[in-house]
């Protein structure tokens, strides 16, 4: 037969075992929505990098490379954090302690969206054309 003292034991432990899953859910969401944020940061400097390329071949203008490398450190930036964020929720799938996993989405938590002088630049840039 059970005593007080064992009940209560095992309902802390498990309340601890909820509290660390919940956890590791949590942190495994979070790092899935940063990976799908980088998935859109990649989307548009193709799109972008697309216009550059295009908008050259167009006027038949010599490829300008130092206009497309910004774009090309972009995508490359953000396949490096996809790649980092990817490590780290598969080191939580395999019951690694959130709290011990080194989260690298300080720079994916940019927003999507460009700056307003990005969009302005963009802009200018087609009503050049």
């Amino acid at each position: 037969m059970l005593n007080f003292e064992d009940l209560k034991d095992t309902a802390l432990l498990t309340a601890q075992q909820a509290a660390a899953k919940a956890k590791s859910l949590a942190a495994i969401a979070k790092a899935n929505l940063s990976i799908v944020n980088e998935e859109g940061k990649i989307r548009k400097a193709q799109m972008e990098l697309g216009k550059l390329f295009y908008r050259d071949y167009v006027v038949g203008a010599e490829m300008d490379s130092a206009e497309y490398l910004p774009w090309c450190e972009k995508i490359n930036e953000s396949n490096a954090v996809i790649e980092d964020l990817r490590a780290m929720v598969d080191d939580l799938k395999s019951g690694a302690d959130p709290d011990d996993v080194v989260v690298a989405q300080a720079e994916s938590e940019e927003p999507l969206n460009e700056t307003a002088e990005d969009e302005n630049n963009a802009e200018q840039a087609e009503t050049e054309e």
